[in-house]
C-alpha cells in the first residue's frame, strides 16, 4: 500500500472514540480538509464532513479475505442461455430478439469473473445490458453489488429484471435493495405520528400510511408512493438520527434494509450510496464483494465529486445554534449570539467577493472565493467552542440527541475551516447564489469546496480494493474510444489489465434516424445575441411543425429554455401541447407528453438523460448547441488551470469529452426500440466548420447526416 504522503488527497479524518455516523446520508456526503491545527476533541462524522483515505482501502477485509475475493469464479458458457429457443427466449416470449451485443457482453462479464479483471464496457442502447451482466453473476452465485445512477433503472432492475430472472436462474438467490436513510420511514417519527390524531387530515393520512406499510413492509417511501408532505414528516436524515440510542432502533426500517443487504447474494443500490461507502466509509457500509457493477457509469465522476464536496448548509447551522440542548449547554454565555453574528459576517464577506460585472440573468451564478477569510476563521473558532460545550455535556449524559448535536457541530467546524482557508490547487472554494430567493440574505448563498478531479482517489478506494469493477453505460466513449472515461475514473495502472470493449447497438441507425445540422447557425453572444436567438427560434419552429410536434427541445441552459418556450409556445400550442421543464414534476410531464402523442417539451440538463419514450410520441430531438462547459464558470476555469499546469490540453481533456458525452446522452433519447424512427437536430454549425466537429459527428449515432432541410421534410413525409 502506498504511503499516505504519496496519495494525492488533502483530507484527513480526525480519529478518536465516540459514536460516529455509520449510516448513509440522504444526500451525497462531502469531504473535509486537513485542519491546520490539531483538534483532538473533535471527532468529525464521516457524513458529510470527513473523507480521508483510510489506512486500508479494503476497510475491515483481512489479507486472507482479500485473496478469497480474488479467486477465479468459474462460469460456464452462456451462449445457449441467450440463443433462440433458450431460457431467455422462453422467458420473454414474443418480445425476445436475439442480440449479438448482449451475448458478447455476457461473455466479457464471464471473463471478468474468471480472470478477476476490471472492465469498461460501452453497451449501445437496446443491447439489454442488465441481463448481460446479471445472468453470469446469478448463474455463478457470485456475491455482487449493482449500482445505478437513477431511480428509473433501479426500479427496472428490482421490479422487472430480477423477478424475471428468478424464474430461469439455475439456483435460488436472495436480492436486496438498499438506499440512503432518508428514503425510509423513520420508526421513531412513525410512532410520534400515530400519537397525534389531532393533526390536520390525520385520518386520511393514517389510513394511507397503514395501507402502504402493509403493501410495502420495507418502509421505502418511494415504493410506498407516499405524498411528499407525509414523506417529509416521517423521514429523517443521517445527521439527525440517534442511531443505536434511538428508542425505536430495533424497529428501524433502514437498519433492517442494511441487515438484509449484508445477507443478500445481490444488492441493488445507487451511486450516491456507493460513493459514500467507497470514499467516506472505508467500504464498511457495503463491504467489498467479489463483483461490483456500476451501471450508468458515465455518472460516476459527478457523484464522486459531489460526495467529496463540503457545503455549509444553513439548516444545519441554525439547528445546532438554536437547538434547545445547545442553549442549555451554553447556559448564559454570549457564545451562541457570537456564532449568529459571525455567521452573518461570513456571508457578508462572501457576498462582497461577488464580481461587480456579474448580472442576475446569467446562467453562471457562482464565483470563486479568494484568499483567507478572517470572518470564516472567527466563526470556525466560535463553533469549536460550541462543539466543546456540547462534547462536555455528553460526558455527563448518555443521550442520543446530544450525540447528534456533537456530530453536527463537528461537521460545521470542519466545513468552516475548509471554506475559510485557501484550498489546495486541485480543489476550489466557491459560492453559488440561489436566484429563486427574493432576498439576498445568507440563505440565498451556498458556499462550498469541491475537488476538481477524482481519478486518483477512485483508483485508490475503488479500483484497488474491489476485485472486479465493471463500468458500463451506453455512453462512455469519445469517437468510439474509452480512454477518456478510463482516465476520468482512475481505472489506469491497475494490478491487472482492464478489459475494454465497445458493443454496438442492435438498432439500424442509418435507416431509423436522420442527423440534421443547419449551416450558418452558430451561437453568438453580446450585441448580436438577440438576432441569433430569433434565428434559433425560427429553426426550432420549422422543425417542430415539420415533425408535427412529437418533439423534445433540449437546451444547454435554463435561460435559453425559457426564451424558446416564451417565443414558441404561444404559436405552437395552437396545434401541439407545449410543456416546459419545472411547470410539473418530470414524471407528470413525460406521462402527459406520451398521452398527447403530438406534444413538445422544452427542457434543460435533467432531461438530457434517463428519459425513455419509445414509440411514435417522440420523433424529433432538438439539441440547441454543443453543450460545452461555460467558460465563465469558476469551477471550469480552475479545472482548466489545473490541466494546463500538468501540461495537458484543457479543451481536449475537459471540454470536448464532456460535450460529446452530453450530446450522446441527449441524442440517445430518440431511438429506444427497433421500430422507432426520427430526427436528431443539432442546431450548431460549428460541427461543420471546426476541426473537432468530425469527432462530434462520429461520436453520435451513425444515422444519415445532412445539412439539407428538404431531407428532413422528406423523412417525415414518407413516415
Amino acid at each position: 500500500m502506498p504511503s499516505r504522503d504519496s496519495i494525492p488527497f488533502t483530507a484527513s479524518r480526525p480519529r478518536g472514540r465516540g459514536k460516529l455516523f455509520k449510516t448513509a446520508p440522504d444526500t451525497s456526503p462531502v469531504t473535509a480538509p486537513a485542519p491546520t491545527e490539531p483538534l483532538p476533541s473533535i471527532v468529525a462524522p464521516p457524513s458529510p464532513t470527513a473523507a480521508a483515505l483510510p489506512p486500508s482501502p479494503e476497510g475491515s477485509v483481512t489479507a486472507e479475505a482479500a485473496v478469497e475475493l480474488r479467486r477465479p469464479i468459474v462460469c460456464p458458457p452462456l451462449d445457449a442461455v441467450f440463443a433462440p429457443g433458450g431460457s431467455v427466449a422462453t422467458l420473454l416470449g414474443p418480445r425476445y430478439r436475439p442480440r449479438a451485443g448482449q451475448v458478447q457482453m455476457s461473455a466479457l462479464i464471464r471473463d471478468v469473473l474468471q480472470t478477476g479483471q476490471h472492465a469498461i464496457l460501452e453497451a449501445g442502447t437496446g443491447i439489454g445490458k442488465s441481463f448481460a451482466y446479471l445472468i453470469p453473476i446469478l448463474w455463478t452465485g457470485a456475491p455482487a453489488i449493482v449500482s445505478t445512477s437513477n431511480k428509473a433503472l433501479m426500479n427496472q432492475l428490482w421490479d422487472k429484471d430480477i423477478p424475471q430472472l428468478r424464474k430461469i436462474a439455475p439456483r435460488p438467490f436472495k436480492a436486496a435493495l438498499l438506499k440512503g436513510r432518508s428514503n425510509y420511514v423513520c420508526a421513531l417519527r412513525l410512532e410520534d405520528f400515530r400519537k397525534q390524531p389531532s393533526l390536520p387530515d390525520f385520518d386520511d393520512n393514517y389510513a394511507l400510511l397503514e395501507a402502504a406499510l402493509q403493501a410495502e413492509p420495507s418502509g421505502d417511501c418511494e415504493r410506498m408512493s407516499l405524498p411528499l408532505s407525509l414523506t417529509a414528516r416521517l423521514t429523517v436524515s443521517s445527521r439527525d438520527c440517534e442511531g443505536q440510542k434511538c428508542a425505536q432502533f430495533k424497529q428501524c426500517f433502514y437498519e433492517r434494509a442494511k441487515r438484509e443487504a449484508v445477507s443478500a447474494d445481490l444488492v441493488v443500490t445507487n451511486h450516491a450510496l456507493l460513493c459514500y461507502n467507497v470514499l467516506l466509509m472505508d467500504n464498511q457500509l457495503l463491504p467489498v464483494r467479489p463483483v461490483l457493477v456500476i451501471d450508468e457509469a458515465h455518472q460516476l465522476v459527478p457523484y464522486a465529486i459531489n460526495a467529496l464536496t463540503l457545503r455549509l448548509e444553513h439548516e444545519l447551522f441554525w439547528n445546532v445554534v438554536n437547538h434547545k440542548r445547545t442553549r442549555e449547554a451554553a447556559e448564559e454565555t454570549d457564545l451562541l449570539e457570537t456564532a449568529r453574528e459571525g455567521y452573518d459576517d461570513f456571508f457578508r464577506i462572501v457576498a462582497r467577493q461577488r464580481p461587480s460585472s456579474w448580472t442576475d440573468d446569467e446562467d453562471i451564478n457562482k464565483w470563486a472565493l479568494q484568499g483567507e477569510l478572517q470572518e470564516g476563521l472567527a466563526l470556525w473558532n466560535t463553533l469549536k467552542q460550541v462543539h466543546d460545550v456540547l462534547q462536555r455535556q455528553t460526558q455527563r449524559h448518555e443521550d442520543g440527541e446530544l450525540d447528534v448535536l456533537v456530530n453536527q457541530s463537528a461537521e460545521l467546524v470542519v466545513t468552516l475551516e475548509a471554506l475559510a482557508r485557501p484550498e489546495p490547487a486541485d480543489h476550489i472554494r466557491f459560492c453559488e447564489l440561489d436566484l429563486n430567493l427574493s432576498d439576498a440574505g445568507p440563505r440565498a448563498y451556498h458556499a462550498q469546496r469541491s475537488p476538481l478531479e477524482v481519478a486518483n482517489v477512485l483508483a485508490y478506494t475503488l479500483f484497488k480494493p474491489w476485485p472486479r469493477v465493471v463500468c458500463t453505460s451506453a455512453t462512455l466513449g469519445i469517437n468510439h474510444n474509452l480512454a477518456w472515461f478510463q482516465r476520468q475514473v482512475g481505472a489506469v495502472d491497475t494490478e491487472s489489465e482492464v478489459i475494454i470493449a465497445t458493443l454496438r447497438s442492435p438498432f439500424n441507425y442509418a435507416e431509423q434516424m436522420l442527423l440534421y445540422t443547419p449551416p450558418g447557425l452558430e451561437p453568438v453572444y453580446g450585441a448580436k445575441e438577440p438576432e441569433y436567438a430569433t434565428r434559433l427560434a425560427d429553426a426550432v419552429q420549422q422543425l417542430v411543425e415539420t415533425s408535427r410536434g412529437r418533439a423534445l427541445v433540449l437546451c444547454t441552459s435554463r435561460r435559453r429554455m425559457l426564451d424558446l418556450y416564451a417565443r414558441l409556445s404561444p404559436v405552437l400550442s395552437v396545434h401541439y401541447p407545449c410543456y416546459c421543464q419545472g411547470e410539473l414534476p418530470q414524471p407528470e410531464i413525460i406521462a402527459q407528453f406520451k398521452a398527447a402523442g403530438n406534444a413538445v417539451i422544452f427542457a434543460t440538463r435533467s432531461f438530457w438523460e434517463g428519459i425513455n419514450i419509445p414509440g411514435d410520441a417522440l420523433a424529433l430531438v432538438i439539441l440547441d448547441k454543443i453543450p460545452f462547459l461555460p467558460l465563465r464558470d469558476p469551477v471550469v476555469q480552475r479545472h482548466d488551470a489545473l490541466i494546463q499546469r500538468r501540461g495537458g490540453n484543457p479543451f481536449q481533456e475537459l471540454q470536448l469529452g464532456s460535450a460529446i458525452l452530453t450530446l450522446r446522452q441527449g441524442a440517445g433519447r430518440l431511438i429506444r426500440a427497433e421500430t422507432d424512427r426520427g430526427v436528431i437536430a443539432l442546431l450548431d454549425s460549428r460541427v461543420l466548420t471546426k476541426r473537432y466537429g468530425r469527432q462530434i459527428i462520429h461520436s453520435l449515432p451513425e444515422g444519415c447526416h445532412t445539412t439539407d432541410f428538404t431531407a428532413v421534410e422528406a423523412f417525415f413525409r414518407h413516415w
